[in-house]
């Protein structure tokens, strides 16, 4: 059996709450880690695991791109990293891949922590994220660096026209309002088609204009009123943009749930948004309070996170 020479820290899911899709054409965005699905470093043991041998493989393509990229090369102990993987290093994670949870970025922020040479200045937010696009870069062509950022420092991240504008730790509420759900559709999907379905969208004058004039206001009216006591205005909010996504990004919604979708939002009860790229993983659902979503959607796979 291979010695351990990993940390044991376990890294959490992220979850972007608001701001799907819209965060690059100037809206806010905010994203929260989840404790319900984690992963963190480990050793493959004597017996067969296939899970295990892919992501062993796929850091190994990951540790080749830092190699080869001349900024990141100079931060972090490859001759290390390499040799782990030789005895067996993989992420240990049930976070599930395609749905929207970062799956990736978790496993980037673990790596960032365990094998960067010095530590890194979480103060420079901006540099953290710039250098955990870049690692993560190698999963997804592209990346924003948002997904591991959260996952790296474990706090809920405010972003406004790409920047970072506030870290810091979501307050529950003592009195509840409503419960954040997952709905999964148990159909994994790729986050690159869907951003670029939704950027051929965005080439279209008014498709444009709807997202200027409704669902980015509706977005950051959203997060206002999430983020400040009361909820006064947040259900509203919530509604318009769980309608113009059922209105204009149907493509983003599988089939089988789009008369669930219209359910939620002729009874008020629920309302569902696109969790990540959409397409498939997850929907994200919104239910309010004493309403027993498992009860009504007994047919589904519902997971609930939190209550605020």
């Amino acid at each position: 059996m291979a010695k351990k020479k990993v940390s044991q820290k376990y890294f959490h899911s992220k979850l972007l709450l608001f701001g799907e899709h819209i965060i690059n054409r100037g809206a806010k965005g905010l994203a929260i880690p989840t404790d319900h699905f984690i992963g963190a470093f480990d050793f493959i043991k004597e017996e067969w695991n296939e899970d295990a041998v892919l992501s062993n493989r796929a850091i190994q393509g990951l540790a080749e791109h830092i190699i080869y990229d001349d900024e990141l090369a100079p931060l972090y102990d490859t001759n290390r990293l390499l040799e782990d993987l030789e005895h067996g290093l993989y992420f240990h994670s049930d976070i599930p891949q395609g749905y929207g949870l970062g799956s990736s970025g978790a496993l980037v922020a673990a790596l960032c922590s365990n094998y960067r040479l010095k530590p890194i200045n979480k103060k420079d937010l901006t540099a953290v994220k710039q250098e955990l696009a870049k690692l993560e870069s190698y999963f997804h062509g592209k990346s924003s660096g948002l997904d591991p950022l959260v996952c790296f420092l474990n706090k809920s991240v405010l972003i406004d026209r790409g920047e970072v504008t506030e870290t810091f730790d979501l307050q529950i509420s003592e009195k509840t309002y409503f419960t954040v759900f997952l709905l999964n559709t148990n159909k994994p999907r790729k986050t690159g088609p869907y951003v670029k379905l939704f950027l051929q969208k965005c080439k279209e004058p008014k498709f444009d204009e709807m997202l200027k004039e409704s669902l980015i206001k509706a977005n950051d009216m959203c997060i206002r009123s999430f983020l400040a006591p009361g909820y006064r205005t947040f259900w509203k909010s919530l509604k318009l943009i769980s309608q113009i996504q059922y209105d204009h990004l149907s493509e983003f919604i599988p089939d089988g749930f789009k008369p669930l979708w219209k359910q939620g939002l002729i009874n008020n009860e629920f309302y569902l948004k696109i969790c990540g790229a959409g397409g498939g993983g997850f929907i994200l659902g919104f239910c309010k309070k004493d309403f027993d979503i498992k009860s009504v959607l007994h047919q589904y796979e519902v997971i609930e996170l939190l209550s605020f």
